[in-house]
């Protein structure tokens, strides 16, 4: 039998790591180790392996045990990857928080470290890491505004009290601009693009009511037959999601306006939060995290609307970077 190098024993894990043969490329890096080679780039492609292979805790290992080896903040990245795999988020921020201190300029890591103080429920943490994402484009409308501003809902700022006058105008008297009547003007109905992902939710979270942040007239939830995907005929929005409740809150449309007197299993939010001012932003996002008791779900453009106010501005007051 032909004698292999250590230099072609790790290109040929190499090759079979790229035509995804994972499992060989395991089998062949540790029979390397076993012969007592240690080298961190080695088990940084065993982790790799391992990742792909969904054998999250052995790459875990393997990734530890480059990191004993070398310090650097690839293994460290990818550690953390495989940390948010297993649902260990604080660990994944450890790991990454590590990779960044290592090496500053990783963009991938930062973005995958909002996501982990994210799901963490950190948010101002995530906030500031979004901060230095921007970094260069930290002016009047970075997100330092947002994260340092001190209204809330007892105490609005004058823009919120501001659009709340506008867009009920909007309701009562309709869109003069583009001859929309008033029925018509947010009737709701923009919520469909997201009614199967909504309903995905709220069957793995077994949610049994929902609550509507910014609903709207509401209209979707009346007299709105529909077909699922499963050929079945619903009668409305509540028969096809299983809910027992839906509550609809707006605080613009006099009929909704009533603050909800309790939390819900699952709060939806579709093209709000970018009608909403930068200095508004943090309150209103933890409100209706707490109102939520399971889960939220959330669209947010990015780009600007159609639709504008009565004053001649743009309905869409905030538009940033998804990453914002």
């Amino acid at each position: 039998m032909k004698k292999v190098s250590r230099e072609q024993a790790i290109q040929i894990a190499k090759e079979c790591y790229q035509s995804k043969q994972y499992r060989q490329v395991t089998q062949i890096l540790q029979r390397l180790i076993q012969y007592g080679v240690q080298d961190d780039d080695i088990y940084l492609l065993m982790g790799h392996a391992y990742y792909c292979l969904g054998q999250y805790q052995q790459a875990i290992q393997a990734y530890l045990n480059g990191i004993q080896i070398a310090d650097s903040a690839v293994c460290h990245a990818n550690l953390g990857d495989a940390h948010v795999q297993q649902g260990c988020y604080n660990d994944a921020i450890d790991s990454y928080s590590k990779a960044t201190a290592i090496n500053p300029d990783f963009p991938a890591v930062h973005l995958n470290l909002i996501y982990a103080y994210s799901v963490a429920q950190q948010t101002e943490n995530a906030i500031r890491m979004c901060g230095q994402v921007l970094s260069n484009k930290c002016d009047s409308n970075s997100l330092e505004v947002a994260l340092q501003s001190e209204y809330t809902r007892n105490s609005p700022s004058p823009n919120y009290l501001s659009l709340i006058g506008l867009y009920n105008k909007l309701h009562v008297d309709g869109d003069l601009n583009s001859k929309e009547e008033a029925k018509e003007v947010y009737a709701g109905r923009s919520i469909m693009h997201w009614i199967n992902q909504i309903k995905n939710l709220i069957a793995l979270t077994d949610s049994q009511d929902l609550l509507d942040y910014g609903s709207g007239k509401g209209f979707q939830y009346h007299n709105l037959s529909l077909e699922g995907d499963d050929q079945i005929r619903y009668q409305s929005l509540q028969d096809y999601w299983k809910v027992d409740e839906i509550c609809c809150y707006n605080p613009t449309y006099p009929p909704h306006q009533k603050f909800p007197q309790k939390r819900y299993d699952i709060v939806i939010s579709t093209d709000v939060l970018e009608h909403c001012h930068q200095e508004d932003i943090k309150w209103i996002i933890d409100e209706i995290f707490g109102l939520a008791k399971k889960c939220v779900f959330a669209t947010i453009a990015c780009f600007v609307a159609q639709r504008l106010l009565p004053n001649g501005e743009n309905a869409h007051c905030t538009i940033r970077l998804g990453v914002w």
